[in-house]
């Protein structure tokens, strides 16, 4: 048996392995898979907007392609006649002679009506003369709940906005 030859010489000790100089390179993600293409839904669109103007022109011609009257307002044939003797920052008082809680009602109803606007909130109060000092009925106008919240505290509160909420004590 032959003894074993000791390894080739070769550097001692081994080269230590050659650096890169500077930072690593910055980490970048696989590529996401590309997204599915999608069907287009014009044509679906386009067929129920022409089902709509379809069965709108349909109605029209079995209707006679008349409009419907719009009904009256109840407090614009039962409005009395009213001044306005005091007018005040969110409101006015209004003279209705001989007031009685319904009339005094409907001329609240009538001017908030015809004044509201873009107003968020008003107060009329009804009075039988100028010089009164106490009043028939006293109507508040709210737009909405925020402003209902803002301007009395919550205390005026509907199902729906805008709303007048009234106080007809009437004292005579």
């Amino acid at each position: 048996m032959q003894p074993q030859q000791p390894p080739a010489p070769g550097p001692w000790p081994p080269a230590p392995p050659q650096q890169q100089w500077g930072p690593p390179p910055p980490y970048q993600p696989p590529m996401p898979p590309p997204a599915p293409k999608r069907k287009s839904r014009a044509p679906l669109v386009l067929a129920v907007i022409g089902a709509l103007v379809a069965v709108g022109i349909v109605a029209a011609v079995l209707d006679g392609g008349e409009e419907p009257a719009a009904a009256p307002r109840a407090s614009a044939k039962a409005a009395p006649d009213y001044e306005v003797v005091k007018t005040r920052k969110d409101g006015v008082d209004l003279l209705v002679q001989d007031a009685t809680v319904a009339t005094a009602r409907a001329a609240i109803t009538d001017w908030i009506e015809k004044n509201a606007g873009d107003r968020d909130y008003l107060t009329v109060m009804v009075v039988r003369s100028a010089a009164a000092r106490t009043y028939v009925c006293q109507g508040e106008y709210v737009a909405d709940e925020r402003t209902s919240q803002l301007k009395t505290g919550g205390r005026v509160t509907a199902d729906s906005y805008p709303t007048t909420a009234m106080n007809c004590p009437d004292p005579h």
